[in-house]
């Protein structure tokens, strides 16, 4: 097994502020940046064909996903990882299956949270490609229970929990190379503490790239609809999993989400206390809940003609009150 501190760059003893991050190693290469849209369908095709070859039986062939992987990381490791590719995860359409869309959606997230953590480049990409795999055993639970409204009975939930060893035995199935990313998938719903399936893991006994995109996964299926509820806006997400989960994972690991992700993060909706309703175009890592935001809604609900922006660093008469949704700015 692999363990947490082996990921972390060799003398990078610091919990979430490594000396030197993969953007910055190769910061002088003048490679085009990455395209946002393109990556993004891109994997999603890959997604969908490995998918296909499972339910039919056959074995994937992994090296395009990869290949995507390796551009991504490139990505990162030159500094122009486009910030368009998080938004696209964060807000973006979802006109795949929400099995599709959720492993992209997550291993983007994964580059960008291993990345704060410092992660060297091979472990970044390994990272990436556990992520990119994470749920490939959901597709073999039945579609009545994957895509089931409402709750779960206890039947149906024993059943869709068993998908954690048919991801292990999927990936494991492929050869040694993929071990550590077989266990990563058997280990994803596991939690420090020891509530979580199938096996009431705890601690260390808990594959490290688990221990992250169990995180990430859990964040993004919130922020994203489900056949069983709409979407939290990311506010609302990062606060339930802050005060119902703190104890299932680690403390430098939810710190890390927080740095990633923000509290209000690029493209977010927000309401101020004047009524208005903004954008959030540029955020400060040193005043958080501040952000530079574009109005677009005025405090007498007209939608404005000209966006104007406010530093809310430098209004301080004004604050956010409420993280909103398209949908609640639609309606």
């Amino acid at each position: 097994m692999v363990r947490f501190s082996d990921l972390e760059n060799k003398g990078a003893n610091k919990e979430v502020e490594p000396e030197s991050s993969v953007l910055e190693e190769l910061s002088e290469d003048q490679s085009p940046p990455l395209d946002a849209s393109d990556w993004y369908q891109r994997a999603c095709r890959f997604v969908e064909g490995v998918f296909g070859k499972v339910r039919s039986n056959e074995t994937p062939n992994l090296s395009e996903g990869e290949d995507l992987i390796e551009e991504i990381v490139q990505a990162c490791v030159r500094g122009n990882v486009p910030q368009e590719l998080l938004i696209k995860a964060q807000y973006g359409d979802e006109t795949n299956s929400f099995l599709t869309n959720k492993a992209v959606n997550v291993t983007v997230f994964a580059i960008f949270m291993g990345d704060t953590l410092g992660l060297p480049k091979e472990r970044l990409a390994e990272l990436g490609l556990a992520a990119l795999l994470h749920d490939i055993g959901k597709i073999r639970v039945p579609e009545e229970i994957l895509y089931k409204e409402g709750s779960l009975r206890d039947d149906e939930l024993a059943v869709l929990r068993k998908y954690p060893h048919d991801s292990f035995e999927i990936l494991q199935g492929l050869g040694e190379k993929y071990h550590n990313i077989a266990e990563c998938a058997l280990h994803l719903n596991e939690r420090l503490d020891g509530s979580g399936f199938p096996q009431g893991l705890q601690g260390e006994a808990i594959n490290p790239y688990a221990r992250i995109i169990g995180i990430l996964e859990l964040y993004e299926a919130m922020t994203h609809n489900r056949p069983q509820r709409q979407k939290f806006t990311h506010f609302e997400a990062v606060k339930e999993i802050i005060k119902t989960k703190k104890d299932a994972f680690q403390r430098e690991l939810l710190k890390a989400f927080l740095k990633t992700f923000g509290i209000f993060p690029l493209h977010c909706l927000v309401k101020l206390n004047s009524g208005a309703i903004g954008r959030v175009i540029q955020t400060y890592e040193e005043q958080p809940l501040r952000p530079n935001i574009e109005i677009i809604v005025d405090a007498q609900e007209r939608r404005v003609k000209v966006p104007r922006t406010i530093d809310l660093r430098e209004q301080q008469v004004l604050y956010i009150i409420d993280a909103l949704t398209e949908e609640n700015l639609n309606a």
